[in-house]
């Protein structure tokens, strides 16, 4: 099994055996959307070789050992599990493979300075009851009631509708409002809102406007108030958890488990996967030449690598101006700081009476509305600025991934200057980010500092040089409106022979499966009806 070597796979035999045989398929990059699409084709009974640049499968959802104590194990970008369709579960027997998803609970628990806090469980009636408890009005209470449901309106109408809006092409915005039945507030939400918009629609009472913004920031290079940010909630929220709908859980050993599990399928379906191998260039038709100039030959080169590695490695191919422009347009800016942390002890909350619990589930520790715009503003003009803090603990429910006794913190955090470069980072920013993530976390967890063991900080550079995600953008690009749907990348390229299973085609970033499915029935499908 994959994940007895964490992912560590090396050659499956020699470079020079690899490269001596014709393959119908090389799949460039082992992320799981790459090994998804490559269990898929090996299962139609097509040869296909998986390229990875890196020594362990899995790219961002993946396990490392990141800490001097080698029993600590951690995802370093991919944290939760919310969107991995079940589709991919089932058809890939991932549930059979040992992947255990556990819902977070509290779904999300969001602190204020006056030890009060908002607290959303799966029990709505429970979410409702502790918005009354701390004063909110009665009105503010359904409004809390009204947002959700209309985002899960939305999720129904182009998930559990007509069609699976998600699998295979996406639909025309001619098509989409359509199928939300014309309702201008759900159109909205899709194509044109701020998560603000959203929030002023529901809400009078500021605190829930400052405790949910955040849900709309999600890697996005914007600020509550930025046109979109609606669509980046609602990206988030169109999965579902065993038959929940909207939760995120963790994943039994670590979310690295999912893509071992999906290797896994590769493997027993007869692809090969090879590490350490980075590619240089594709040539469309012919195949893929290595870095150190070895040739693979291939009819299909499958791309899971992103839009502007893409781009580097077409350099010199045949292939349409307008493909390459739109590659090199790609917008892939990206305001994100990961922090990963080795803890004596979970923090205590204050809003929690000091307790451990709400890290069982997701916390999320912020400034308010107002202040995160700014921290963006501050950010779009190369400034260091944390605003949002989400945090999560895999061994709150999971110890197996910790010496007995520790435990592990990961915080997805924003806002990072976009621009900085590599040295700016080692001259400074990564520092002082470390220091204003745990200041932003002491004012809700006092004492939280000095639980910290050992921790690492990764800017965009970083996720980047580390991950292999240019820009460090850990969906492949931004989800706003107008890269998300049919001005997301499709699966199928301009160029024959080249096809894309990445996160930059559609449905969007995280850790879906899709992707690599859409991919392989894409071409499947092409070769039925040629």
């Amino acid at each position: 099994m994959v994940a007895e070597k964490l992912g560590v796979l090396g050659l499956p035999r020699p470079v020079s055996e690899l490269a001596a045989r014709d393959w119908d398929v090389v799949v460039v990059g082992a992320g799981h959307n790459g090994l998804c699409a490559a269990a898929y084709l090996a299962s139609d009974g097509k040869s296909v070789l998986v390229l990875e640049r890196s020594e362990r499968v899995g790219g961002a959802c993946t396990l490392e050992r990141p800490f001097s104590d080698e029993r600590y194990v951690v995802s370093p970008c991919a944290y939760v599990a919310g969107l991995l369709d079940p589709l991919v579960i089932s058809e890939l027997g991932l549930r059979e493979r040992g992947i255990k998803i556990r819902p977070a609970q509290p779904g999300l628990f969001i602190p204020f300075d006056d030890g009060e806090a908002v607290v959303e469980w799966a029990d709505e009636e429970r979410t409702a009851q502790g918005l009354r408890e701390i004063g909110t009005s009665a009105d503010n209470v359904q409004g809390y009631l009204d947002y959700t449901e209309r985002f899960d309106r939305c999720r129904r109408l182009l998930r559990k509708g007509e069609r699976d809006t998600w699998v295979g092409d996406t639909p025309t915005r001619a098509e989409i409002e359509e199928l939300l039945e014309d309702d201008q507030d759900l159109i909205d939400l899709v194509f044109e809102a701020s998560i603000a918009d959203i929030l002023d629609q529901h809400f009078s009472d500021q605190r829930l406007k400052d405790a949910l913004y955040g849900q709309g920031l999600i890697a996005a290079y914007g600020g509550p108030k930025t046109p979109g940010t609606a669509m980046v909630h609602l990206m988030h929220s169109m999965g579902e958890l065993d038959g929940s709908a909207g939760s995120w859980g963790y994943v039994e050993g670590g979310m690295g488990m999912v893509s071992f599990a999906i290797c896994d399928a590769a493997l027993e379906a007869g692809a090969e996967v090879a590490c350490g191998v980075p590619v240089a260039r594709v040539t469309p038709g012919e195949g893929v030449e290595l870095e150190d100039g070895t040739s693979v030959r291939a009819e299909t080169v499958m791309i899971n690598a992103d839009p502007k590695r893409l781009s580097r490695m077409l350099d010199g191919a045949d292939v349409p101006a307008e493909f390459t422009n739109r590659l090199d347009a790609w917008k892939v800016r990206s305001p994100v700081i990961k922090v990963n942390a080795a803890l004596s002890e979970l923090p205590h909350w204050t809003a929690a009476g000091g307790e451990t619990w709400p890290a069982a589930g997701t916390v999320n520790c912020r400034k308010g509305l107002d202040a995160a715009q700014q921290a963006f503003e501050a950010c779009d003009r190369g400034e260091l600025s944390i605003a949002f803090v989400e945090m999560y603990s895999q061994t709150a429910d999971d110890p197996s991934v910790a010496p007995p006794g520790r435990h592990v913190i990961s915080a997805f955090c924003q806002y990072a200057p976009a621009d900085a470069t590599a040295a700016e980072w080692d001259d400074g920013i990564r520092e002082q980010a470390g220091q204003q993530v745990f200041e932003m976390v002491e004012r809700f967890a006092p004492g939280f500092s000095e639980q910290v063991l050992e921790h690492e900080v990764m800017g965009p550079p970083d996720v980047e040089e580390r991950i292999g995600l240019t820009g460090g953008c850990i969906f492949q690009g931004e989800v706003f409106p107008d890269q998300m749907w049919e001005n997301r990348l499709a699966s199928r390229t301009p160029v024959e022979g080249l096809y894309l299973c990445g996160a930059a085609t559609h449905p969007g970033g995280s850790v879906i499966g899709l992707n690599g499915r859409n991919a392989a029935m894409a071409l499947l499908e092409d070769e039925r009806s040629r």
